[in-house]
């Protein structure tokens, strides 16, 4: 199957969602949270690698091919998988619309903690 992520790719063929070249800004594994030099190789539109951790040796970041509702799913079960793929490979914190999705997103997660303990 085809992968249903829309992603980026460098003029060299490997590409990172959140990866401007900046250290700072280097994608990370969502197994382990260690930086990797990049999450998948696209070798055609449509046709990618998904690229393996050299720490966890387990595949870097597999929500690359998730729909957005899969990945909205592990968030509400609090998955630490799916929070770091949101924070360290999707979100870019220098615009002001992410900051704004950052805050509701946190804000979200703060009320639907709460209501989980509350019920337990």
């Amino acid at each position: 199957p085809a992968p249903t992520a829309r992603c980026r790719a460098r003029a060299d063929g490997f590409g990172a969602m959140g990866d401007d070249g900046a250290e700072g800004e280097a994608p990370r594994c969502v197994g382990c949270g260690r930086r990797v030099r990049t999450l998948f190789v696209q070798y055609s539109p449509g046709n990618i690698r998904l690229m393996k951790c050299d720490v966890c040796k387990a595949v870097a970041d597999p929500y690359i091919e998730c729909e957005f509702m899969i990945i909205l799913i592990d968030l509400i079960l609090h998955k630490t998988r799916a929070y770091r793929h949101l924070l360290f490979n999707k979100l870019h914190i220098g615009s002001s619309l992410d900051k704004g999705i950052l805050c509701q997103f946190i804000l979200m997660h703060i009320v639907l903690d709460a209501c989980i303990h509350f019920h337990l």
